[in-house]
C-alpha cells in the first residue's frame, strides 16, 4: 500500500506525522495546512536546571573584553558592508542598544524598544480547593462536632493553590522563564536522535511520545481510546537510519494506539 493509496480511500481518518529537528508537523490527510510546533518539551524538575546540550540558553553576561570584541566583529563587518555611518551617532543614555548594534539591525530605537517587550508563559497550574476539603483529608481520623459549623452548607472560601505544571509544549516551552525549574527537551537534532550523555534514548523516545500524544489530544482532538480508528503515515527525512526510523514507527503503533502505519521517508528531490 502506497501513500497515495491511503490519502485516497482514508484520508478523514488519516494523520500524517513529519517530525523534524526544529518543528514538527501533524494534521488529518484532509487539511489543507498542518499544525507547525516547536518540536520540544520543558519538564519541571525540583531541583534547579543545570546547564547541558538539552537547554538552548545563552550567556547574556558580558564582560570589557566581551565588549571590546564585539565591537571590533561590528567594525570589521561594517568595513566589508561598506556601512561607513555605523559610528557617526554617539551613545545616549536613553538608546537601548549600542549605535552600532541598532544600525546593523536596520531598526530604529523605538522599534527595539516594542520588540523587547515578551510575554512570558506563565509555568504555575492553579487549582481551586475548598477549605472543607482540606480538613477533611488532613483530619479524615478525627472526630468533628457538627455543632462548631462556622457556616450552614459547611463550605469554607475556596483557597487557591498553586503548583508548577508538570510538562509545557511547543511555543510556550520557549517562552518559560531562565529562573524557572524547567529542563527544555528537544529529541531530534539535526537530523537525528539527540541523544547525548544527558539526554539517552530512553528519553528521547518518551519526549516524542509524549509530544506527539500532546499533539494528538489538543490539536487534532482524537481521544485516546479512540485511535484505533486512525492510521497514520510517519513522513521522515533521508537522515533518520533504520533503527530510529523502527523506533518512531514503535512509538505509532504501539504507544500512540494506532490501527496501521505506513514510513515515507523524503529524499531532497522529492516533495511531500
Amino acid at each position: 500500500v502506497v501513500p497515495s493509496q491511503l490519502l485516497a480511500e482514508r484520508g478523514s481518518n488519516l494523520v500524517v506525522i513529519n517530525p523534524g529537528s526544529m518543528n514538527v508537523r501533524m494534521g488529518f490527510a484532509s487539511q489543507d495546512v498542518p499544525f507547525n510546533i516547536p518540536h520540544c518539551i520543558a519538564r519541571h524538575k525540583n531541583d534547579a536546571p543545570k546547564l547541558s546540550v538539552r537547554d538552548q540558553r545563552l550567556n547574556c553576561r558580558a564582560g570589557s573584553t566581551h565588549n571590546a570584541e564585539r565591537e571590533r566583529a561590528y567594525d570589521i563587518i561594517a568595513s566589508m558592508l561598506k556601512i561607513p555611518f555605523l559610528g557617526e551617532v554617539s551613545p545616549s543614555e536613553n538608546q537601548p542598544l549600542p549605535p552600532k548594534m541598532g544600525r546593523l539591525d536596520g531598526l530604529s530605537a523605538q522599534q527595539n524598544k516594542d520588540d523587547s517587550i515578551l510575554t512570558w508563559t506563565d509555568v504555575m497550574d492553579k487549582s481551586i480547593k475548598t477549605s472543607t476539603s482540606i480538613e477533611r483529608s488532613v483530619n479524615s481520623d478525627a472526630d468533628e462536632d457538627p455543632s462548631q459549623s462556622t457556616s450552614d452548607d459547611g463550605n469554607k472560601p475556596n483557597s487557591e493553590e498553586n503548583k508548577y505544571k508538570e510538562m509545557i509544549f511547543g511555543e510556550d516551552a520557549l517562552k518559560i522563564p531562565h529562573s524557572a525549574p524547567y529542563c527544555l527537551g528537544r529529541p531530534i537534532r539535526r537530523g537525528h536522535f539527540n541523544i547525548s550523555q544527558n539526554y539517552s534514548l530512553h528519553q528521547v523516545l518518551e519526549d516524542l511520545r509524549t509530544i506527539w500524544n500532546w499533539m494528538l489530544t489538543e490539536k487534532l482532538h482524537i481521544n485516546p481510546k479512540d485511535r484505533h480508528l486512525y492510521s497514520a503515515i510517519l513522513v521522515l527525512g533521508e537522515t533518520f537510519d533504520n533503527r530510529e526510523m523502527k523506533e518512531m514507527l514503535s512509538i505509532v503503533l504501539c504507544d500512540l494506539g494506532f490501527s496501521t502505519a505506513v514510513v515515507h521517508q523524503v529524499h531532497p528531490q522529492s516533495s511531500i
